[in-house]
This record gives structure tokens, sequence and C-alpha cells, in this order.
């Protein structure tokens, strides 16, 4: 496959499908994906995709909060969609556990990224921690990060922190020998919130929330409209000695190109 230049024609890529294109690129290699409908190039070990059509400037759209419908803006030759569930609560020092997040979703059954789990109590031996949620439809789907388990140190009973989202913010676990020993509030979208800190001398700090799953698709051939839905956050387990912190709502960014 060669690039062709013609003096009146213009230049000319190679074609190919997802299915076709090269096994064995070198950087820098481009084509025209025509699956897609975009002009794929081999950057480093992977391929990216690139817009074709007007130069218009993109038009991006954030969601963080409630439901609602998406309407495709009038000439959007394709959308890049991001999404990540809420981040699951922190556990308390003592008997109560954080809560589950909720799941974020975009279209019909199309994209959902789920809400972490929420940290567990500390209890006596050190509160377990709240799992990642999951995501699905994407053309890339990750598992967001658990959080951390309560320390057994009896010497250092910390917290747990929370599970990190892709963009960031975990809340970090109280500790009790410094401080109130609550954990703190998670403040990026979809982190975990931290767990809170045991008594100096007793093995019962809580588990830190879970991350909300996170997953990215480009659609090349847009609908007109799509429902959506923000994952609530998770909330922290109320205080017995010391309460969790509450975990951050999940987020929906999409990009229209033209």
């Amino acid at each position: 496959m060669t690039f062709i230049v013609d003096g009146t024609l213009g230049g000319t890529f190679p074609t190919w499908t997802t299915a076709t294109r090269p096994a064995t690129p070198v950087n820098g290699q481009m084509g025209y994906n025509s699956t897609t409908g975009l002009y794929d190039q081999y950057i480093g070990s992977a391929w990216q995709s690139t817009p074709y059509g007007t130069g218009a400037v993109p038009q991006i759209t954030v969601y963080t909060s409630s439901s609602g419908t998406y309407t495709t803006p009038t000439g959007a030759k394709y959308l890049f969609v991001q999404l990540v569930g809420g981040g699951g609560g922190g556990g308390a020092s003592a008997s109560n556990n954080g809560t589950a997040a909720g799941n974020t979703t975009f279209g019909t059954s199309l994209l959902t990224a789920n809400g972490g789990g929420g940290g567990q109590a500390g209890a006596s031996v050190g509160g377990t921690p709240g799992t990642g949620g999951t995501a699905t439809g994407g053309d890339v789907n990750s598992t967001g990060s658990m959080g951390q388990a309560g320390s057994k140190d009896a010497g250092s009973p910390c917290g747990g922190m929370g599970g990190n989202s892709v963009f960031g913010g975990a809340g970090s676990g109280g500790l009790s020998a410094v401080g109130t020993g609550t954990g703190y509030a998670a403040s990026g979208y979809g982190s975990g919130g931290g767990g809170g800190g045991g008594s100096v001398g007793t093995l019962n700090s809580a588990g830190g929330g879970g991350a909300g799953g996170y997953c990215q698709k480009i659609i090349s051939s847009p609908s007109a409209t799509y429902s959506y839905a923000i994952g609530s956050n998770g909330t922290g387990g109320a205080a017995g000695t010391y309460a969790g912190g509450n975990g951050s709502a999940g987020l929906i960014v999409v990009t229209a190109y033209f």
C-alpha cells in the first residue's frame, strides 16, 4: 500500500477495514478505515483514529449528575464518549459499611460503567476494601481500582484510602492518631471515599470505597439522541467511632466532531 499524490486530485491514502488494516504497522503509518469512516494512524504501539470533515471546533458536553437525553449536534460526523461510574463510600471504623455507588450509562444498553463497591467497617480486624466497578460496551473498558483495606497495625490504625478512578481524587483514610479519624470524601469523578480510622491501640480501621469502572467509545454513525444517566456516589458508613468518607458521582463527557 502506498500514498499516491496527484497534482490535480490531491493525495490518496490506502484504504482498509478495522479487520484488514496492517498487522505489523510502523510508527506514523496512516490509512483510511472504511469501517469507522476515520483515518487510522499508528503511533507508539497502537492505532489511533483521527477525524475528517469540516475542521469545525469539536463540541464538548459534560454531564455530572441526574439523567436525561443527549441530542447529537447537527452535522456531527462522529462522537467520542467517555464515562465513569460512581465511587463507593468508605466504611466506618466500628460497624457501619459504606454503600455501593450507582452505574453510569449512555444509550439504551450501549455503554455502561458500573459503580464501585462500598468499603467495609473496621469491626475488630480491619475492614476489607470496596471493589472497583466494571464497564461494558466501549472500545476501551477498564475496571475501577479497589480501595485499600483498613490498617491491622495497632500502632497506626489508619483507614484505607478510596480507589482512584481515571479522573483521580480518591479520598484518604482517617488517622485517629493525628486527627479526627473520619475518612475523607473523594474529589475526582468516580473515585472512592476513604475509610474511617480506629482508635489508637485497636484494630478496627475501615476499608476505602472502590472506584467506578471506565469506558470510552468512538461512535462513527451517531443516532439522533441517546439517553444517559449518571451514577450516584456511594455514601460513607455512619460514625460508630469515626465515619467513612463519601465517594464521588460518575461522569459522562461527549465530544462531537464535525
